[in-house]
């Protein structure tokens, strides 16, 4: 039975990492630096990541900031618990065979629109890549990988063996309230 599990899983990766990039249009902001809603995404495969998600809402809360984390496990099992109310968490068994997205997860990329969107996709993953595209956000910042670039508005290149998602959003914070982007 666990081979079959296994092999269900490698065929929704296939699918799932097949397909057009969803395009992504600017929208209208009015201070990055202080957006009004923000969303996280995150593609973990431990429970030691979700633990340091859960770290960074942490500090998010203290800095009284309104903020949605959009956690994908490309697992089949849960990782751990969830009982926190601004983690979105779903996995593999929130996808067809096909890998095509199940009606509560279609309504949650539709759902939501925050101003600014923050992908902390370290490593080049064409099934989370494709998934940070689907979710509507008026802007876009993720790390620098080489063909992993196109839907973000900007980019800031990063090391990926010492990538850590604290540094990462303070990183973000910090270069955001440097340009001052304002669109409105």
């Amino acid at each position: 039975m666990a081979n079959f599990e296994q092999l269900k899983q490698q065929i929704q990766e296939y699918f799932g990492s097949r397909g057009k990039i969803a395009d992504h249009k600017t929208g209208m902001v009015s201070d990055l630096a202080k957006p009004k809603s923000t969303g996280l995404f995150f593609c973990i495969k431990t429970k030691n990541e979700l633990d340091m998600i859960r770290s960074l809402l942490r500090l998010i809360r203290q800095r009284k900031e309104k903020v949605t984390a959009y956690v994908f496990s490309h697992s089949r099992e849960r990782i751990d618990v969830i009982t926190d109310h601004e983690i979105v968490y779903f996995d593999m068994n929130d996808f067809t065979l096909l890998a095509k997205k199940k009606d509560h997860i279609k309504g949650m990329f539709e759902k939501g629109r925050p101003e600014l969107f923050i992908s902390f996709l370290a490593k080049p993953d064409t099934f989370c890549y494709k998934l940070a595209s689907e979710i509507h956000a008026d802007f876009k910042v993720g790390p620098n990988n080489e063909g992993f670039t196109e839907i973000y508005d900007l980019v800031l290149d990063i090391d990926e063996n010492k990538f850590n998602f604290i540094k990462f959003y303070d990183h973000v914070k910090h270069y955001l309230t440097v340009l001052n982007i304002k669109t409105m």
